[in-house]
């Protein structure tokens, strides 16, 4: 993409007029080649073969990476876990389109685990959902735990299916979710800081993260959460 010239009348010969095409200004010329540059740099943001019509090689897809199972996940998030229960709840049709209003993606289904951790008393120590949104080519399974109060307790990456972005797993990126709510942004550039060459891992991790939460508040509202 470039400028475009800057087409100005100089005079007239006859029945004919003289065009000259004057080269746009040096510092929109400069901008332009920046924001290209930006672009390219993030290899996650480049072409994407398959909507160019040539299918990813497996290389370029890359392979999954299994960092954690949801019970793992769990007691990494929460201290003094001794027991996980498990709550099933459906999803209204009101609450999926409040959903997609809310995030600008449709939840993957109807149904929702709620998984519950509890202390050695009995006590509840929060929620937890597991959750997948695709980066650029497969899907990340992701587990979000919250308090509560349904502010983010932490966030840990299940599975990872892609050659590139995995930087998204480690805890220094995730500590940036910690004690968010559905009030929040949870946007690039807002409150979440990119990580160069993982900005569509980021995008669908902030996507993710934010739809558990906005899924939880609506089963809050209408008495579905246990709260004891």
């Amino acid at each position: 993409m470039f400028p475009r010239l800057r087409v100005q009348r100089c005079r007239h010969s006859g029945h004919s007029t003289v065009i000259r095409a004057c080269p746009a200004p040096l510092w929109l010329v400069l901008l332009f080649v920046l924001v290209g540059r930006a672009w390219s740099a993030d290899p996650e943001l480049s072409a994407d073969p398959e909507q160019s019509g040539d299918r990813p090689s497996d290389a370029e897809i890359g392979e999954a990476h299994v960092y954690s199972t949801p019970d793992e996940a769990i007691r990494e998030i929460f201290e003094g876990v001794a027991e996980v229960s498990r709550h099933r709840v459906g999803l209204t049709s009101d609450e999926l389109a409040r959903i997609r209003a809310e995030t600008g993606a449709n939840a993957p289904t109807d149904t929702l685990d709620v998984l519950c951790p509890r202390d050695g008393t009995g006590a509840l120590l929060g929620y937890a959902l597991v959750d997948e949104e695709v980066g650029k080519y497969r899907p990340i399974t992701f587990l979000v735990g919250t308090r509560v109060d349904l502010a983010v307790e932490g966030v840990e990456v299940l599975v990872y299916r892609e050659s590139r972005g995995g930087e998204v797993q480690k805890p220094r990126f995730l500590r940036q979710y910690r004690a968010k709510s559905a009030d929040d942004p949870i946007r690039i550039n807002k409150d979440i800081l990119n990580i160069a060459g993982a900005t569509l891992s980021v995008r669908a991790l902030n996507l993710g993260v934010r739809r558990v939460l906005v899924s939880l508040e609506l089963l809050e509202g209408r008495g579905e959460l246990p709260t004891s």
